[in-house]
């Protein structure tokens, strides 16, 4: 007798018309965007929100996946996704921080004590595996039992999608620093992963991290009294130089509202040395009150950051930002109550600029007291896209390009000036709507190189690029309410956010300060850095030459403290 032999057996799978292919990949746009949403039932730790153009790029990605119709491509991508958010969601569950490309290193080098203590807290961070196995699993089952009819030519389109949003990041991380993959507290924890794990994988892989000597600084102390601000406001602009604004002396008209508060004796001006030479750097350092170089531990504790302490005082606290949300990793995001960014309204933005800020600021509910960070982009290169389409009328000097490019770089950025001197009018008609003391400190993140010696930009140790104002406008206030800094001819970061921390009824004490030496962080805002010391000696200041961190730590840093109380 004949053995009958069996049929093979085949995985049960059903084939979709291709018009299902929207609605497909919708579904799986929202399960990938799903594990943050469950984590944020579980835990305050999460501060994702949706991005519209994060959102579109996902969609692609997903349509991409199903296009390609490929088992052990979507098997491979799906088991790397959700592999990055087990470790990116159980990280923000243990840290309350996004995972940095510098965190995988430790993670990686020392992944026995990682895996010991991830067990230990499995119960109290136990959500992390529902977060990312539900919706990782759906995908899994969907892909795995349906498959869209469609052409050969088609398959090749998804494969292409697929790999050219997964291959970005890398691409970028050949040519890009780690400023560029710092990830953001209000940004998709996947969308945080892939930037930090594309970084780690071409930069960091494989490759010993040199550890920074230990900071020999004491710690600082907070004393607090009951405020009496009711307002404490600041405008921080990105590349904002202080020899070229017409209210600091500059020949062009750049600053004509600064100008005339300042003649009338309402504004106090002064020139100001900035904490860092990026965004990146000075941004977080200004507002965590660090004044030493090599404390990071005080970037991830944040135990004298500004928002905290207003927090702490009773104020409401707002940040609204034209820039990318990615800045605040170390600003102090679980102590804001309000954040906007320009993700969050990008036709507003797209239209209107840094106006958009001026604009978004009446729909805010202000409490009884009120901390308020304004962080704008005006003079940001390129400085012509920021003001072009500007409806109000601003004085312009000629940008056309039979000029050279000194003197077309050089009127662009004067006109983005007479710009932010228009923002800053819009936003002190709303602060003078208010009642009470309050105080408005407008000052920039770091300086602008325009062509000296042939050099642009900023990210570099020098001068020009430290050269920031800092200007105070008071209403309400006593009368010495700015003694801290109008005695001074130069103010630093450092030293305008101690001022700030005082209208906060927060005095902050360091006993390792030297009132007359400063300090200037390189791009980078961890690792071994370059820094610069900046002194305060008879009518000017001196710039030291640029040394690495690390060096600085083993023998300057002990140089620059102060002697020991003999008590």
């Amino acid at each position: 007798m004949q053995e009958q032999s069996l049929p093979p057996r085949h995985v049960s799978r059903r084939y979709l018309p291709a018009r299902y292919l929207p609605l497909l990949a919708t579904v799986s746009c929202l399960l990938l965007l799903a594990d943050d949403v469950i984590q944020q039932w579980f835990t305050s730790t999460n501060h994702a929100e949706l991005e519209l153009r994060y959102v579109l790029v996902l969609w692609l990605f997903s349509l991409g996946l199903w296009l390609a119709a490929n088992r052990w491509l979507t098997a491979i991508v799906l088991t790397l996704l959700a592999g990055m958010q087990l470790i990116q969601l159980g990280n923000m569950a243990y840290t309350g921080m996004p995972l940095l490309p510098s965190d995988l290193s430790g993670l990686f080098g020392e992944f026995a004590d990682v895996q010991q203590t991830a067990v230990a807290q499995l119960g109290n961070h136990w959500h992390v595996l529902p977060s990312v196995l539900l919706p990782y699993g759906a995908l899994f089952v969907l892909h795995m039992s349906l498959t869209p009819r469609i052409s050969p030519r088609a398959r090749w389109v998804g494969w292409i999608l697929v790999l050219i949003v997964l291959a970005a990041k890398p691409y970028r991380a050949t040519y890009r620093d780690m400023t560029h993959f710092m990830p953001g507290p209000t940004r998709s924890s996947l969308h945080n992963s892939l930037n930090s794990f594309a970084f780690y994988a071409v930069n960091l892989a494989g490759r010993e991290q040199q550890a920074l000597p230990v900071s020999p600084f004491q710690p600082y102390q907070v004393d607090f009294t009951a405020p009496t601000a009711k307002h404490v406001w600041i405008v921080m602009a990105d590349s904002l130089r202080g020899d070229r604004l017409g209210v600091m002396g500059y020949q062009r008209d750049t600053t004509p509202f600064l100008s005339r508060l300042e003649g009338s004796g309402e504004l106090l001006v002064r020139q100001g040395i900035a904490s860092g030479v990026s965004t990146a750097v000075s941004l977080p350092v200004f507002l965590n009150l660090i004044r030493e170089p090599g404390q990071n531990h005080l970037l991830r504790e944040q135990p004298h950051n500004l928002f905290r302490l207003g927090r702490e005082q009773g104020f409401n606290t707002f940040w609204l930002s034209s820039q990318e949300s990615k800045l605040l990793t170390f600003a102090g995001k679980s102590f804001l109550d309000v954040s906007i960014t320009r993700e969050d309204f990008p036709l507003l933005f797209a239209q209107r600029q840094d106006h958009a800020l001026s604009d978004l600021l009446p729909r805010k509910q202000w409490g009884e007291r009120n901390l308020v960070m304004i962080n704008l982009r005006t003079a940001h290169s390129p400085y012509e896209a920021h003001y072009a389409d500007h409806n109000e009328p601003i004085a312009r000097w000629p940008t056309d390009k039979s000029l050279s490019r000194d003197e077309r770089e050089s009127n662009a950025y004067d006109n983005a000036l007479r710009y932010f001197d228009d923002v800053v009018a819009d936003i002190v008609a709303q602060f003078d709507q208010l009642e009470g003391e309050r105080y408005l400190l407008i000052t920039g993140d770091h300086g602008q190189l325009l062509g000296e010696n042939d050099v642009w930009g900023h990210n570099r140790l020098l001068p020009a690029v430290v050269d920031v104002p800092i200007m105070v406008l008071a209403r309400d206030a006593p009368a010495n309410a700015l003694d801290g800094l109008s005695q001074q001819r130069w103010v630093s970061h450092y030293e305008a956010g101690l001022w700030l921390a005082g209208r906060l009824g927060a005095e902050v004490q360091n006993p390792n300060a030297d009132p007359n030496v400063h300090f200037v962080k390189g791009k980078l805002l961890l690792g071994d850095n370059s820094i610069m010391q900046v002194k305060e000696s008879g009518g000017g200041l001196q710039f030291s030459e640029p040394m690495l961190l690390s060096k600085w730590l083993l023998g300057p840093a002990q140089q620059t403290l102060p002697p020991p109380d003999p008590g």
